[in-house]
This record gives C-alpha cells, structure tokens and sequence, in this order.
C-alpha cells in the first residue's frame, strides 16, 4: 500500500468509515501479530493485544493525524501494552511470592475467633498436601521453628535429607498457594482489616 492510498484511508477512518478500518486491519494486524509474539511467546496474549490495538485505533480515530507514520503510532501502542502485560505479569508472579511469604506467616499469627476455623483448614489442607514424613519434617521447621539440625536429630536422619524435604515441601506449598490464591488473600484480607 502506497503512501498516498494510506493516508486516504486514515483520512476516511478518522470519519469513522469501518471498511478503511478493516483495510488497515488486514494490511498491519499480522505483522503486529508476529512482532508482539515474539516479544511475549504466547499466541492467545499476542491475538489479544492485536485486538486491543486496533480498539484503541477505533476508539481515537478522530484523532488520528494522517501525515504521520500509522505503522509508527499502532507498534507504539503495541509495544506499550506489551510493557503493560509484562507489569501486570511480574506483579501477579511478585503478588503470588508474597502470598507465599504472608502464607508462612499464618501460622505466627494469634488467631482471631471468627477466622480461626477458616484458617485452620486452609492450614490442613495444605498440610495434607505432603507426605506424611515431609508434613512431619516441615511442622518442625515451620511450625515449632527448630532448626534443620535439631530436626534431624530428633528424626534421627541427616540435615541433608531435613533440607530436601524442606526443598520439596515448600514446592508442593508454593503451589498450594497458587491453586487456592483467592482463599488465602480473603483470611490475609480479614486478618488484617477486621
């Protein structure tokens, strides 16, 4: 597409013309497609930032200058909601580390009445999760706060197998964490607002 056959379908989409918005769809959405996947390497996020571009584009397109690069302004879209998933990612990977942090903390905390029960459960079933010899070896640790050697002392086995079973105990409760995030925030939630 030449300069001049863009800049008439800029001029026409600005006046809300849907066909010159789909010409521009068709002629920029798979490069931008190509380009975001590469930078996120996921197809579902990649379609939908696509989408969210070209919504942005109708959404302004009363705005829109033609005397100015199209290609430019709709990668300068792309490129910042790319930024924006990539935030949102990390706070959500940061948000699940310290509900993982705040997790290890319920067991520090001095019960409240009314989140007791809840609390408790959660606490058991994420127990319940390890094998028998790991949920042993981790309420030591966590729970009675022994160190890795007192612990193997009193199981009579060695710090190395303590600190393994830690290693994968914390593993199986990181996921715990994940797989029951909205429960875990909604006792943290109470517990501190109530």
């Amino acid at each position: 597409m030449d300069i001049t056959a863009e800049n008439k379908l800029l001029i026409s989409l600005s006046h809300g013309d849907e066909q010159a918005f789909f010409a521009l769809y068709d002629q920029y959405s798979h490069a931008l497609f190509s380009t975001i996947f590469r930078m996120v390497k996921d197809r579902q996020v990649s379609e939908e930032i696509v989408q969210d571009v070209f919504l942005k584009v109708w959404q302004k397109r009363s705005t829109i200058d033609p005397t100015r690069s199209f290609k430019s302004w709709i990668f300068t879209i792309a490129k910042n909601d790319v930024i924006s998933w990539y935030r949102k990612l990390a706070k959500e990977a940061a948000m699940q580390e310290n509900l993982y942090q705040h997790f290890e903390q319920l067991y520090l905390m001095e019960k409240e009445v009314d989140i007791e029960e809840k609390q408790s459960a959660l606490l058991e079933k994420a127990l319940n999760t390890l094998s028998e010899r790991r949920r042993e070896i981790f309420v030591l640790c966590k729970i009675e706060q022994k160190s890795y050697e007192e612990v193997a002392k009193q199981l009579h086995i060695s710090v190395s197998t303590v600190s393994n079973a830690m290693v994968k105990s914390n593993q199986h409760i990181r996921q715990f964490v994940q797989d029951h995030y909205d429960e875990i925030l909604a006792i943290l939630v109470a517990f501190y607002f109530f």
